[in-house]
């Protein structure tokens, strides 16, 4: 939640809203109003109650209001074409693969599922690690016209960018469960504040989508994620516009972009935990004292 009010200051709209711990242990006040709140809630239809929640399966979760025509139809071909055995992994939808020759088990994947999956119940050792890309360009989503600022709006690779700090890097593709007001936020909301509050640490947000059509319009993907991150996140939120490698798919968790993606990376650059969706208790309860462990190990 965010921050308490400050005694004696005033705030009023919206910023002004404090959200705090269970209503009816609020013993400043807002406990009288409990059986109200809790009369007022069971006003609510059903099916607007059910909306809060996050859907269980894929078939249950939001479509997107205006599709890619475009890139969905050459999706949609290269799923079939994969489904023969001639087209390269790459081609087929949510081809997460084998990692690590097996030997480190990831929790298991089922057909529909967004809850969270792919993730390690440990640190990867960084020698099985894969590396985050060191030719894959970015661009933050800051853009001015000032001549004097123009250099910081330009393209950079990624790796340099995470390099010397502990970095939790969320990647989302504006689809209904992968953007930054759903499955990012949630994400978030369960062990962001806390991450940021171990020594050198960093969040950053990625947009990647395959789809071409949506890669060509990224000037119109970065007009839109302005208006929709704070001032303070212009240069750590970027947008990826270039050729889709599989090898970027691979080292990154690309593959499921109705889903979003969390990577753990240590101040040398390498993936240390991973997880495709949305979080649940098994992977939050994982992923806190593993960050915890990064963020004080050792570089060498």
């Amino acid at each position: 939640g965010g921050a308490l009010a400050i005694p004696g200051e005033e705030r009023s709209g919206a910023s002004g809203i404090a959200y705090r711990g269970p209503l009816e242990e609020d013993v400043q006040g807002g406990a009288r109003h409990s059986s109200m709140v809790s009369t007022l809630w069971s006003n609510i239809p059903r099916h607007v109650r059910a909306s809060f929640s996050a859907p269980a399966s894929l078939d249950d979760a939001p479509k997107s209001s205006v599709p890619q025509l475009l890139d969905t139809a050459v999706a949609g071909a290269k799923a079939l074409v994969a489904g023969t055995g001639l087209a390269p992994a790459s081609w087929s939808p949510r081809a997460s693969a084998v990692y690590y020759g097996g030997e480190i088990p990831l929790a298991p994947y089922r057909k529909g599922q967004t809850a969270a999956y792919n993730y390690p119940r440990l640190l990867v050792p960084r020698e099985r690690a894969f590396r985050v890309p060191l030719d894959m360009y970015v661009d933050p989503v800051f853009q001015t016209t000032d001549p004097d600022q123009k250099a910081r709006a330009k393209p950079r690779t990624l790796f340099p960018v995470v390099q010397g700090k502990t970095t939790l890097l969320l990647v989302f593709s504006a689809q209904p469960l992968s953007g930054l007001f759903t499955g990012i936020r949630r994400w978030l909301d369960l062990i962001g504040e806390e991450f940021l509050a171990l020594k050198n640490t960093q969040v950053l947000k990625l947009h990647c989508e395959e789809g071409w059509f949506n890669r060509r319009t990224h000037a119109l993907t970065k007009f839109h994620l302005r208006r929709q991150v704070n001032e303070d996140e212009l240069f750590t939120t970027f947008v990826y516009r270039g050729k889709w490698k599989w090898e970027y798919v691979r080292a990154l968790h690309l593959y499921d972009k109705d889903l979003p993606v969390v990577l753990l990376i240590d101040s040398l650059g390498y993936v240390r935990w991973h997880a495709v969706g949305l979080p649940t208790d098994d992977a939050t309860a994982l992923l806190r004292p593993l960050m915890r462990k990064l963020a004080h190990e050792r570089r060498g």
